[in-house]
């Protein structure tokens, strides 16, 4: 059944209900207590609505942000949601500020890893969902300031909280395929993803010495660290979404034999804070053809608790023409490569499992993950 609103963006398939998409029955922390989980960037925007969609299904969401004050803000809002929405007789979770997280500074990631594994003995699901798409300034570690807070301070904090994840118990229903899971690690990407290949040589400047080392189409290490450091490459962002989705395919290569999951996903053309540094015109245009926060947070929240399939690695919003045999097997929506417009506008589905458009690498992408893990380990030492 299809329902809709005029702008094409704003088409739906399907989604007239709350969609979970196999939601665990059972999450817990060791000692019992709400299932633990943290959203960086959940002031406000689409982390904002991920934070109040796990608060409601049941769990104690720490709003990881720069500033205390608008983070306690924003959990006062989520908390006041839910006592708005639950029945007498619905327990529900609940939002929190903890401290201030930082992420184009490594001296923050570390101490809000320091406060956190201090006062909590697990985690159950960790959404990196904080970013800017503001490039060109240097961080005080020395990095391009897009990169580092979309990918590199994500990658620190990550690693900093894996002790934590491999302690934690996701239970699904029977069925899912994998009933237990340890920690669930969700890593924002974007459509922007398809237009970061390796062979673009783009520069910002002009200095044959500051330029972008060929690298021989390949996704290698000289690659990744181009594009840490600054004005070496203008399409940080880009390749920002596209470290994130290598992130995932790595912690899973790493960590999967232990329980821990990690998903990419893409929130579609969402109309939020991100957009803030352009005109009023153009915000007041995104609201009018782009999704919602709530609608782009469909992605990020399926993905931290849905009993995905063993190789779903990507989650985007749309429905796409191309839909892979999966789908009738296993999941409702399973679709092949996309082509970047319908991944961009098109018909509201939630959520679809979907073909990323990985680096030709010879090795399904892995040899430029492991790359950009290896040069990541040497960013934040």
């Amino acid at each position: 059944m299809l329902s809709y609103v005029p702008l094409t963006s704003r088409l739906r398939i399907g989604v007239e209900k709350l969609e979970d998409c196999f939601v665990p029955k059972l999450s817990s922390s060791s000692d019992g207590s709400y299932p633990i989980a943290i959203v960086t960037g959940s002031n406000t925007g689409v982390g904002f609505e991920t934070a109040s969609g796990l608060v409601q299904r049941g769990y104690h969401v720490i709003l990881a942000c720069r500033s205390r004050e608008k983070g306690e803000a924003a959990a006062e809002r989520i908390n006041n949601r839910l006592d708005s929405l639950k029945d007498k007789n619905d327990e529900g979770g609940k939002a929190s500020f903890l401290h201030p997280l930082d992420l184009s500074s490594f001296a923050s990631v570390r101490s809000f890893c320091k406060v956190f594994t201090q006062k909590y003995n697990t985690l159950n699901l960790l959404v990196n969902n904080a970013g800017t798409n503001s490039q060109g300034d240097t961080t005080e570690d020395g990095l391009e300031m897009c990169f580092q807070s979309n990918f590199v301070g994500h990658f620190l904090l990550t690693k900093l909280l894996i002790g934590h994840l491999l302690k934690a118990k996701n239970r699904y229903e029977p069925g899912s395929g994998n009933n237990e899971e340890a920690g669930r690690i969700v890593n924002l990407s974007s459509v922007t993803h398809h237009f970061a290949p390796a062979n673009e040589c783009t520069f910002v400047n002009t200095d044959s010495s500051k330029k972008r080392p060929l690298n021989n189409e390949i996704h290698d290490q000289h690659f990744w660290l181009s594009s840490a450091i600054p004005g070496l490459s203008s399409g940080t962002y880009r390749e920002s979404k596209l470290a994130s989705i290598l992130f995932s395919m790595e912690i899973n290569k790493r960590y999967g034999d232990r329980g821990i999951r990690s998903i990419a996903v893409n929130p579609g053309s969402v109309s939020s804070d991100i957009w803030r540094d352009d005109s009023d015109l153009m915000q007041r245009a995104y609201k009018l053809v782009y999704l919602s926060p709530q609608q782009g947070s469909s992605t990020s929240i399926a993905g931290a608790i849905g009993a995905m399939p063993k190789d779903a690695i990507y989650l985007q919003p749309y429905w796409q023409p191309r839909q892979k045999r999966q789908s009738r097997l296993s999941v409702r929506r399973w679709y092949s490569l996309p082509f970047p417009m319908t991944e961009m506008l098109g018909p509201y589905v939630g959520h679809a499992i979907t073909e990323p458009r990985l680096p030709l690498d010879g090795c399904g992408g892995y040899k430029s993950s492991e790359a950009l893990w290896n040069v990541c380990e040497k960013l934040i030492t």
